[in-house]
């Protein structure tokens, strides 16, 4: 079978996480057609404002710029504004990444509305919000359709522009550590960021600054801030940073250098020798670097047993024989649509069953899905948001991309599917294989097995052994990897 040479680039979903979720965020609009209405009438009311410019930096290298800007508004309000633009490469093609963002807060500091745009490689994302009491209110434009979205709260929740206002009103000494409501609207999560502050540095000009160590779920960075709130400088994994710079410096990017591909420096090792990878039905792997606890235990197909952790896939025959679609499942959450996944909408819905056609059963039909998404998704790397409408429009994407299409389409006939995502192993990226971050749908068929991987990427029902799983469910949950990044590695015990 011919392996695609394309994986998840969840560290680029780091990279922009990093970009875009850290304290400070970023946001761009050097694009044709990034327009962004004004939040509110009351933010047009300003006051005087000032441009603070970032280099972005990714392992000593020069690849972008943010520029922030705060502004007074009437009633002793701010608007925070921040734009970004970067260029990053995966599997040796540059993708460009543009963000842009705003955020409105009031006089007691509190969250009123917000507003993020994104566009890379061709795929585009603008969400809305507002907040009002406990409930946060949002529209998100995604493939041509806008999606209305409600989401309770316990507190008002900051986001990532509006922290900077969060931490201008706590008094900062070395060992203070406070949490922050957070809502993330790129992947509609929300939880608590916390900070805690880790030492001073006198800059410049004599004024003292201090490191802040902030983590929201498993993104961590690490930023020198000034009492006001404004970042000097942000880290994060792999060697991400973002600079305090001139506007001139920021925007000064070279373009000689040869880019750092995300891919192959993140790559997960692996001691030993695995050959014709695709083929295998069992591995056993020794966990290294990371509590073994993240990577997950789903017997009988993925055991952890202490520090190792053994893959079996079942036999194609081995699987049980369902209908397409079940009265036992009316109920299941997996059916469900969600921003991401339009299981409901009419393309995807007709798209389902022309391809499922007069399937016999559950096994046949979810094969027929598998065939046809390998071979209609055009493989290429993206850094977007990925929605399967989208995808079912351009029929292009990586392995993001061919497993929200495949999701979207399983769902809309009745066969309950979810997201898993964690690494797989490739002898085609790099001089030498090792693992890399994947993504990959699983399927209900039933049995003793009950939810089986398969991968549209690849071709492959079921999926081969070197999946190992490490998260479950969308991009909100995906994130999490970043827990394991740069970190992760395995010993080979036993191929088969």
């Amino acid at each position: 079978m011919r392996h695609p040479p394309l994986l998840l680039a969840v560290e680029v979903l780091g990279l922009v996480a990093f970009v875009a979720l850290a304290t400070f965020r970023v946001f761009e609009t050097r694009v044709t057609g990034a327009e962004r209405i004004p939040l509110t009438a009351e933010a047009l009311a300003t006051g005087p404002s000032a441009e603070r410019w970032n280099g972005v930096f990714f392992e000593d290298q020069h690849v972008g710029f943010t520029v922030n800007r705060t502004t007074p508004v009437a009633g002793d309000g701010r608007l925070y504004e921040s734009r970004s633009s970067f260029r990053i490469a995966s599997f040796g093609q540059l993708q460009d990444v543009v963000t842009a963002g705003a955020a409105l807060t009031d006089g007691g500091g509190q969250l009123r509305q917000f507003d993020f745009f994104m566009t890379a490689g061709g795929v585009r994302l603008v969400a809305r919000g507002e907040v009002s009491g406990n409930l946060i209110t949002m529209e998100v434009d995604q493939a041509g359709e806008t999606t209305q979205l409600e989401f309770p709260v316990t507190d008002p929740p900051h986001v990532s522009l509006s922290l900077e206002d969060a931490i201008r009103r706590t008094e900062l000494s070395v060992g203070t550590a406070f949490t922050v409501p957070y809502f993330d609207p790129v992947t509609l999560s929300q939880g608590e960021m916390t900070l805690r502050v880790e030492g001073i540095e006198v800059v410049g000009n004599g004024e003292e600054a201090y490191w802040i160590r902030s983590r929201m779920g498993d993104i961590e960075t690490r930023a020198l801030v000034l009492p006001t709130g404004e970042t000097l400088r942000q880290e994060g994994a792999l060697g991400m940073s973002l600079v305090r710079m001139t506007a001139e410096e920021a925007t000064d990017i070279p373009t000689a250098d040869a880019p750092v591909d995300l891919i192959s420096l993140s790559a997960v090792s692996l001691v030993g020798t695995l050959s014709s990878p695709r083929d295998l039905d069992r591995i056993v792997l020794h966990i290294q670097g990371v509590d073994p606890e993240r990577i997950r235990h789903e017997p009988p197909l993925q055991v952890r047993e202490g520090d190792r952790v053994t893959v079996s896939m079942p036999m194609l025959l081995e699987m049980p024989t369902l209908p397409v679609a079940s009265d036992d499942d009316a109920d299941e959450v997996w059916l469900s649509s969600t921003p991401t996944l339009p299981v409901h909408h009419l393309e995807i819905n007709e798209r389902a069953v022309s391809v499922v056609g007069d399937a016999a059963d559950r096994k046949e039909a979810v094969k027929r899905l598998v065939d046809f998404v390998y071979g209609y998704v055009e493989k290429v790397p993206s850094v977007g948001v990925p929605n399967g409408l989208s995808v079912l429009r351009s029929a292009q994407g990586d392995c993001n991309e061919h497993t929200a299409l495949f999701v979207s389409l399983a769902r809309s006939v009745g066969i309950p599917a979810r997201i898993a995502a964690g690494v797989v192993y490739s002898d085609r990226v790099g001089p030498r294989g090792a693992f890399y971050y994947h993504a990959w749908p699983e399927v209900r068929l039933g049995g003793p097995t009950d939810w089986v991987p398969v991968d549209p990427t690849f071709g492959q029902m079921p999926a081969d052994a070197t999946h190992v799983k490490i998260v479950e469910g969308d991009l909100d949950r995906q994130v999490e990897i970043m827990g394991v990044l740069g970190r992760l590695g395995f010993t080979l015990i036993e191929p088969r």
